[in-house]
């Protein structure tokens, strides 16, 4: 299966761009963008602020009007978002309405949680088995793709999460996953390990994608310079290690007086709406 977005945008945040996804891969998002804003324009829960039903290709065709792309979206407060006054079980059973109580016990028993868990309200259950259920959730129904926005603070490894998101593929109940991530140390860690799937990278600068392929390739031999900086220094520590992508300052309010905007021969930003991230980069993009 060939899931594509071609020519794909959001008006004011990312410049049109074409992205293709085959069965069994994993694509890691990387680089600095209006990511979160990106993550969900993608799982197709931004319509109005992007072009993503005429953007979306499946295998090759446009999807017709009465379709619907079955994406599954975890984002980064699953967790804290979980219905705090009904169980685990009542809740997957709401999220699965073919499944027997029965069916939901032995499908969860699969997978480490037992039926205390599931007659149990979140308050009552630690963080590590909540992230574990979060990700359990996103398997009680087939889907096309699995977008998965990592916690704050990251997965507890104890859960062992991308052994379970590659599982996912293996069984085939997706077909594949697009994961968010602030910390390259993941991607880094993650990417070279992948057994059952193909690791996959796109990198951001600004509101544009400079670069995108294998994720061993693009980690051991970067093309664009904006993704050899990120590699070496991260996205906090580009500035402070003169790097070419110049941050604007958190108060910048005005696009043509923007203090970061001097002796830069190339300039690509968005300083307007508060909530954008502000970059500035120079070079060629």
């Amino acid at each position: 299966m060939l899931i594509s977005w071609i020519d794909f945008s959001i008006a004011d945040y990312i410049k049109p761009f074409s992205l293709s996804l085959e069965q069994n891969d994993f694509l890691f998002l990387a680089g600095e963008t209006c990511s979160s804003k990106l993550f969900l324009a993608l799982a197709g829960f931004l319509p109005e602020e992007c072009n993503f039903t005429d953007a979306l290709r499946i295998e090759g065709q446009k999807m017709r009007s009465n379709e619907t792309f079955k994406s599954v979206l975890l984002p980064k407060n699953a967790v804290e978002s979980l219905p705090p006054h009904r169980t685990i079980g009542q809740f997957a059973l709401d999220l699965s309405p073919d499944f027997t109580k029965k069916k939901l016990v032995n499908h969860a028993a699969a997978h480490g949680i037992d039926k205390q868990t599931l007659y149990s309200r979140p308050a009552k259950i630690s963080e590590p088995i909540l992230q574990k259920i979060s990700l359990w959730l996103c398997s009680l129904n087939p889907s096309a793709m699995v977008f998965i926005e990592e916690p704050e603070n990251g997965f507890f490894e104890e859960i062992r999460p991308f052994d379970f998101l590659q599982s996912l593929l293996k069984k085939g109940i997706t077909k594949s996953i697009v994961y968010l991530t602030d910390k390259k140390e993941v991607i880094f860690q993650k990417a070279k390990i992948m057994q059952f799937c193909r690791a996959r990278i796109a990198v951001f600068c600004a509101d544009r994608l400079v670069e995108e392929g294998e994720a061993v390739k693009i980690l051991e031999n970067p093309i664009h310079p904006y993704t050899q900086d990120w590699l070496k220094y991260g996205s906090t520590l580009q500035l402070k290690n003169g790097a070419l992508w110049h941050y604007c300052k958190q108060s910048c309010s005005e696009q043509h007086n923007c203090s970061a905007k001097q002796s830069l021969s190339y300039i690509s930003w968005d300083c307007g709406p508060a909530g954008l991230h502000k970059v500035i980069c120079r070079g060629f993009i």
